[in-house]
């Protein structure tokens, strides 16, 4: 079987030079292996590609490429007006075998000389008196007939809002993968299943088969609320039921995860990524801001969106225990720190006992000691998150990342964890590792105070709000919160990790 045809490509804006030159290849019979393929920057979409013995204009989309006419009938001006033209075309409907007949024609006319304009009014269909006109953004948003960008936009405005923090920002990107290509311009009226299975299989191949799920989701959802609230506008009047419900699927179901890292292993990261800053070719270093918040996970346990929130303001001393600080945290603040809509689990404030061994780690690793937040970013005023938690652990692992204008970050270390014998982990997971060592240490209770699991019988909200806000008594407080007996499970964890760090860090050293 023959491989596939191979091209070299550059994004230019291109001009009749451009044409020119692929002409002279032509001549010279300089493309016998690979062609050569100038993709415009001034029209998205356009491509002039030569091969050996011939140059052709094609509207090229990431599933399909349409010809629009030879090198040498269209100019680079004729050919952007083909490419409008079809987008226009599409938008009101026409069948493929139509467009394909106009392009032709126009192509034949063209070749002849025929000025543009005029080639325009002999070739393509013009929009029947009655067919809607081109409009505004705004007034075909406000109007109708929505285009399937319209839609995005219009219920990510509506949505968003529900949302509560990193899961806003990956909703967004679920529904944005699906804006690729032209799909974009469709009318939503005319997008069938065809369509849909389409971007489901181009999101499975540029990402994963869990992202295509994710986004198949996001797409049933804002068709759902069109059809529902808005199907004059989105042109769904005629749809009698929603059959995008039962017809698009994806054959995925995400398994629950029961990977629970060594405490060696957690150890072993954390000596890592003390040495391994700056990972990739921009050697951009890791803030200590960040490196302080990943140890922080490791030596608490806690939800890394709340704990990457840590506000200085909100941490105490304990005068009882000598060198001991009080980290809490708000009810706001724990909401939205377990469930993906932030809603589903009765959130209570939280505090949890540093030991002073702890603090002095994450002294020794530099963590910052000024600002708002005890994990601040690089940027003035902001603080690390749980989604820079992740990229940062990716980054470790060696995954790749899209750079500007089409490039990707290489990660010369390759994959750091698995190179060191570490089984990939993610900041959950030590919300694993902690109950099971806590357990075999006989205080299984202590686990699942620090992890701030639910009680039979808790306080209500309010009281326990109001309590860690005025500190009515200090005492009362730690008897409330159980802070005796999550302290005794944190001097136990906190003293294995640091032996194990302790360990690797003389491991990798000799």
């Amino acid at each position: 079987m023959a491989g596939k045809e191979s091209f070299t490509r550059e994004k230019a804006k291109i001009t009749q030079a451009h044409v020119k030159r692929a002409q002279g290849l032509i001549a010279r019979d300089a493309l016998q292996e690979a062609g050569l393929e100038f993709s415009d920057t001034v029209c998205p979409g356009l491509v002039l590609r030569v091969r050996r013995r011939s140059g052709k204009w094609l509207l090229k989309r990431r599933d399909s490429s349409l010809t629009l006419g030879d090198m040498a009938d269209l100019t680079v001006a004729a050919a952007r007006v083909a490419v409008e033209e079809v987008r226009s075309a599409e938008r009101r409907g026409l069948t493929k075998s139509m467009i394909a007949l106009e392009l032709d024609v126009f192509s034949r006319v063209t070749a002849k000389g025929i000025g543009t304009e005029q080639a325009l009014d002999i070739a393509f269909t013009k929009p029947h008196p009655d067919d809607p006109v081109e409009m505004s953004d705004e007034e075909r948003r406000r109007r109708g007939p929505w285009e399937w960008r319209d839609l995005v936009d219009l219920f990510l405005e509506m949505k968003l809002p529900t949302l509560k923090g990193r899961w806003r920002v990956q909703y967004e990107r679920h529904l944005r993968r699906t804006l690729d290509d032209d799909f974009a311009w469709k009318l939503v009226q005319l997008v069938d299943l065809e369509d849909l299975v389409k971007m489901r299989d181009r999101v499975a191949r540029k990402h994963t088969l869990s992202a295509a799920a994710d986004s198949v989701e996001a797409v049933k959802a804002a068709l759902d609320w069109a059809w529902r609230h808005h199907a004059p506008r989105a042109g769904l009047t005629r749809v009698e039921f929603p059959w995008w419900r039962e017809r698009l699927t994806v054959e995925y179901a995400s398994g629950t995860r029961e990977h629970t890292p060594t405490i060696e292993e957690l150890a072993r990261t954390l000596v890592l990524a003390e040495r391994f800053k700056a990972l990739g070719g921009t050697r951009k270093e890791t803030g200590p801001g960040m490196l302080a918040a990943l140890w922080a996970v490791v030596l608490t346990g806690q939800r890394a969106t709340a704990l990457t929130g840590t506000l200085r303001a909100t941490v105490r001393d304990w005068p009882e225990r000598a060198g001991w600080k009080i980290w809490t945290w708000t009810a706001a603040e724990m909401k939205g720190a377990g469930h993906a809509n932030g809603l589903k689990k009765r959130a209570r404030p939280h505090a949890l006992p540093m030991p002073p061994e702890a603090l002095a780690a994450l002294d020794r690793i530099g963590a910052p000691r000024e600002g708002v937040y005890l994990f601040p970013s690089r940027v003035p005023g902001k603080r690390t998150t749980a989604v820079g938690m992740t990229q940062f652990l990716d980054r470790m692992k060696g995954k790749t990342k899209a750079a500007r204008k089409g490039g990707v970050t290489l990660r010369p270390e390759d994959d750091l964890l698995n190179a060191h014998g570490i089984r990939h982990w993610t900041p959950h997971d030590v919300r694993r590792t902690l109950p099971t060592f806590l357990d075999m240490e006989r205080l299984g209770g202590a686990g699942s105070a620090i992890l701030a699991h639910a009680r039979s019988k808790a306080k209500g909200d309010a009281d326990e709000e109001r309590e860690l806000a005025q500190a009515i008594t200090l005492r009362h407080y730690i008897h409330s919160q159980r802070l005796d007996l999550k302290a005794e499970g944190m001097a136990i964890w906190i003293t294995a990790i640091l032996e194990a760090v302790a360990q690797e860090r003389a491991r990798l050293g000799a």
